[in-house]
């Protein structure tokens, strides 16, 4: 039997199967350039790699939304990306004019994970989001500046200090993901949780690529800190299957005489929400657009709501969400691509 104390999930040959983790920030004069990437820096240069990082929806929230949205998800070839944007203090002198040293450095935090294992995503993007930024709030700004300083061709002493200063946050920034990502996974493997199928599916695919698992399927219960048994489909009862979000888009579809996107979304739950806002907006040249803006005073039990929106020309991209209006929890969020549709 593995003692729990001295075990960890997160063996170095695994991590990359597991998760990665990228911070990146916006620059004024380059656009979308990554910082860090956990746990190899190798893919910085890669832009096929990259592509689902360089698009993904978050770059395109608006300030306002920030705070209405907890985080945004995009889904690309069996992976999950989630993706959150936050501001940090800055006394870098910007690449652009109109731009004050004051600006507030805009950082994008991703983690991807297999589809196998998004149901780990939301705690851990919420934990590095929150600790980064508690503790890296001041000083994100000087990885900034050590990175456009390596772009100098003559580095006198003072770039070659800048450069040094910001490799050490780096390096320490580094060191934090790494102990925040081992220590989330040694936690969220632990709970007590025997009832979530999806879990139970999430521990079998870490058990497949290789993970100790031992303390789940010893079967010593009197000793074992979690009483999670790994899943088996021919055990289960397809009735506990129907686990669903709140809020579920039940089609999309083009209009096409007006040129109009139709959306249904239903009210799965027993219950009835109100003031919930639904939005829709698209992005074009890197600028976020809002093209509806909506309150749902009441949304009743297993009721239906259709929502149409006008296709603009040239903009084949739009982002649907949907957030409680009082206490701004995402219900729901989805990237359109009119291009799949047709």
């Amino acid at each position: 039997m593995v003692d729990p104390k001295n075990s960890t999930l997160l063996e170095e040959k695994h991590i990359a199967e597991i998760c990665m983790v990228y911070v990146l920030y916006f620059d004024e004069a380059q656009g979308h350039i990554p910082l860090l990437i956990f746990p190899d820096d190798k893919y910085k240069e890669d832009k096929k790699f990259m592509r689902p990082i360089k698009y993904h929806s978050i770059w395109f929230l608006s300030s306002d939304d920030l705070s209405a949205l907890d985080h945004i998800d995009l889904e690309y070839k069996g992976f999950t990306y989630f993706g959150k944007k936050i501001l940090t203090k800055s006394k870098r002198k910007k690449r652009r004019a109109g731009l004050e040293e004051e600006t507030p450095e805009t950082i994008v935090i991703i983690v991807s994970l297999p589809n196998d294992i998004e149901i780990f995503g939301d705690g851990l993007i919420r934990k590095l989001t929150e600790t980064i930024q508690d503790k890296y709030d001041e000083q994100l700004y000087k990885i900034i500046e050590s990175e456009i300083a390596k772009e100098q061709i003559i580095k006198t002493e003072k770039i070659k200090t800048c450069i040094q200063e910001g490799t050490e946050i780096k390096e320490e920034l580094r060191t934090l993901i790494t102990e925040i990502t081992e220590d989330y996974f040694d936690t969220v493997i632990k709970q007590k949780d025997a009832t979530s199928i999806k879990q139970q599916k999430a521990i079998s695919f870490l058990s497949l690529i290789g993970h100790d698992v031992s303390h789940i399927i010893s079967g010593v219960s009197d000793f074992s800190f979690s009483n999670i048994k790994l899943f088996d489909p021919s055990k289960t009862d397809k009735t506990e299957l129907a686990v669903k979000a709140p809020l579920s888009i039940s089609s999309i579809h083009i209009i096409e005489d007006s040129k109009e996107l139709e959306i249904i979304v239903e009210n799965k739950t027993d219950k009835e929400y109100n003031n919930v806002r639904v939005k829709i907006t698209h992005v074009k040249e890197f600028f976020e657009k809002e093209i509806m803006d909506q309150l749902i005073d009441i949304w009743f039990q297993q009721e239906e709501l259709l929502f149409i929106s006008p296709i603009l020309p040239h903009i084949s991209e739009y982002l649907f969400f949907i957030i409680d209006d009082k206490n701004k929890d995402k219900l729901l969020s989805k990237r359109i691509d009119i291009n799949l549709l047709t």
